[in-house]
C-alpha cells in the first residue's frame, strides 16, 4: 500500500493519479471489510448497507460495491464549518436498516471525528446497531480516533494509516490535503 499512499500524499499528483491511488487503497480496504463480514455469523436476513459520507466518501464506494454487489446504499451529507470545525448536515438518504444489518460507513479522512460521530449517530437513530457498524477510512488522526471510540466504543474501525496529529486548523498532519477536493479536481 506504500506506493498508492505516497501518491495520495504528493500534493503535486495530478487528479487522475490521485484517483487511481484512491481506488487502489479502496480495493484493499473493501477486501478487508468483506473478510471481516464473512468472519461474523451471517444471518439469512442480514444485509449490508454502505453509507458514504458525502462527498469524499463517494471515492470509496465503487470498490465496496464490487465486493458487496447486493448492498443497499445510503448517503449522509456533512460539511465541516471551517471556523468551528463542527459538521453541518445538508443531506441524508438512508435506506431502511434492520437490527441485524451490517452498516459500513465510508469516509476517507478521520480528522476531528465530528463527521464520523454525526454520521454514525444518524445511522443509529435510523435503526443501525452500534455493534454492527464499521467505519472505513484511509487516514486518521489520534483526535478523531479518540472521539469516535469515546462516542461509539462498539463501532469497528478499518483505517489504512494512522497519522500523528491535527494542526491548528483541524487538518491531519502529515495528511494529504482535502481528499474530496483532490479526488474531484475542485
Amino acid at each position: 500500500m506504500h506506493k498508492p499512499l505516497s501518491t495520495l500524499r504528493d500534493r503535486k499528483a495530478p487528479t487522475k493519479d490521485f484517483r487511481k491511488a484512491a481506488h487502489e487503497i479502496a480495493a484493499i480496504l473493501s477486501k478487508e471489510a468483506l473478510r471481516r463480514v464473512r468472519k461474523e455469523k451471517v444471518h439469512a436476513s442480514r444485509t449490508v448497507v454502505l453509507v458514504p459520507i458525502l462527498r469524499a466518501g463517494l471515492a470509496l464506494l465503487p470498490a465496496f460495491l464490487e465486493k458487496f454487489p447486493e448492498a443497499s446504499v445510503g448517503f449522509i451529507g456533512l460539511k465541516r464549518n471551517e471556523k468551528t470545525l463542527k459538521p453541518k448536515a445538508y443531506y441524508q438518504n438512508i435506506p431502511k436498516i434492520s437490527k441485524s444489518d451490517k452498516v459500513i460507513v465510508l469516509d476517507p479522512m478521520l480528522a476531528t471525528g465530528g463527521s464520523a460521530v454525526a454520521g454514525i449517530r444518524a445511522l443509529v437513530e435510523a435503526g443501525a446497531q452500534e455493534k454492527n457498524i464499521t467505519f472505513v477510512g484511509v487516514i486518521s488522526a489520534p483526535e478523531g480516533l479518540e472521539k469516535l471510540q469515546t462516542n461509539f466504543p462498539l463501532v469497528d474501525m478499518l483505517i489504512a494509516v494512522h497519522d500523528e496529529k491535527l494542526d491548528k486548523n483541524g487538518y491531519i498532519v502529515p495528511g494529504l490535503g482535502d481528499f474530496g477536493d483532490r479526488y474531484f479536481g475542485t
